[in-house]
């Protein structure tokens, strides 16, 4: 059995934006007192925000909290962040420990949203800076983008949009012709949160057959979920429509490489809404290029942005976002107000929800 570790403009506030010259990057996280220990908690006064929100969760923040966000391009964009204590972090930016030591007052990483291998949690956990994340907030985005991906792939849409845009009425032949899904099987691998609500659409919703494939899920548990159990090359042999929704680990790397796709069907799918780095995208070319797959919906890549002259932005069997599975408003509300309660929390003496590394809390 294969094995993967599970790791992923506002009202009464002031909004400050440092300029780069003010910092000094020097500067060393402060010494820590004989008997004090991480987690003596100062008062919050500066909250760094990676990425503009879209809701109005950061009003949530006392007045006296100034919020700083990062300078326009082309100037760095951690040069507003030195004097945060906590940074609600999207992933555009890798919080290593080169990054973090620039910012001397941190004491908690909020990341918006599930995955954070974005954060180097080994770094952090050393400096005794905590990690949490908002698992909870993307999850029905997420799994609708996935059943919609799967069902404009199986419809041909793209086909379609692409045979009217270009001045053309059919024919009523291939690539236009479609499959109906009801009956066919859904492969998952990883039954978590956003893999269970989208074997609950597809079941219940499409009338498809659903196995997968988690270590940590037991038979009888996905039984009682309406999903047969499978081991991942029985999952990857039955699907027609295969969805991975896994962390990205060193366990989980390429897990749909080219031997595996080598046991599908041909002419199956295969989707990937979790980390890009789960499907090797050479092989997954090479597969659709051969016809082997019928075609990929793809909303995350290795690496992201994928290069502009990537085929995976503009192959013709190919559906593919920019990393926007979980970008609706109700979506991005959840995990924003989520993030914005996390920091609140740990300032206010308390542990947060969904710590990826409790053990800094023991150091």
């Amino acid at each position: 059995m294969l094995e993967w570790e599970m790791g992923t403009s506002r009202g009464g506030v002031r909004e400050s934006c440092l300029c780069a010259h003010n910092l000094d990057t020097t500067q060393t996280r402060p010494q820590l007192k004989d008997g004090e220990n991480f987690m003596s908690i100062p008062a919050l006064t500066h909250v760094w925000v990676e990425v503009p929100f879209l809701s109005d969760a950061l009003k949530q923040f006392p007045d006296h909290v100034t919020l700083l966000f990062p300078p326009p391009p082309p100037a760095d964009p951690v040069a507003s962040a030195e004097p945060a204590q906590a940074v609600l972090a999207s992933s555009l930016l890798q919080y290593d420990g080169k990054l973090i030591d620039r910012l001397p007052n941190l004491r908690l990483i909020a990341r918006t949203g599930i995955g954070y291998d974005n954060v180097n949690v080994e770094d952090a956990t050393a400096r005794g800076i905590v990690v949490c994340n908002t698992p909870d907030g993307p999850t029905e985005s997420t799994a609708e983008h996935t059943v919609a991906m799967l069902l404009a792939l199986a419809k041909r849409l793209k086909q379609g949009n692409d045979n009217l845009a270009a001045g053309k009425w059919g024919p009523r032949e291939y690539p236009l012709v479609g499959v109906e899904v009801r009956g066919r099987t859904l492969g998952l691998v990883g039954l978590g949160r956003i893999g269970r609500r989208v074997a609950q659409i597809c079941r219940l919703g499409l009338e498809m057959n659903v196995v997968a494939h988690d270590p940590y899920v037991t038979p009888e548990q996905a039984a009682e979920l309406g999903v047969t159990w499978g081991e991942l090359d029985t999952v990857v042999e039955q699907a027609d429509f295969l969805s991975v929704h896994v962390p990205a680990t060193p366990q989980t790397y390429h897990l749909i490489d080219r031997d595996r796709i080598a046991r599908m069907k041909t002419g199956a799918y295969v989707l990937n809404m979790a980390r890009g780095p789960l499907v090797d995208p050479v092989a997954l070319l090479e597969a659709v290029d051969s016809g082997k797959l019928a075609g990929a919906g793809l909303d995350v890549f290795e690496p992201e942005p994928p290069p502009v002259d990537s085929r995976l932005r503009n192959h013709p069997l190919i559906i593919a976002t920019p990393h926007s599975a979980g970008l609706t408003e109700e979506g991005r509300a959840r995990i924003e107000y989520m993030a914005v309660e996390r920091v609140l929390d740990f300032f206010r003496g308390e542990r947060p929800p969904d710590v990826v590394n409790p053990q800094v809390f023991e150091q």
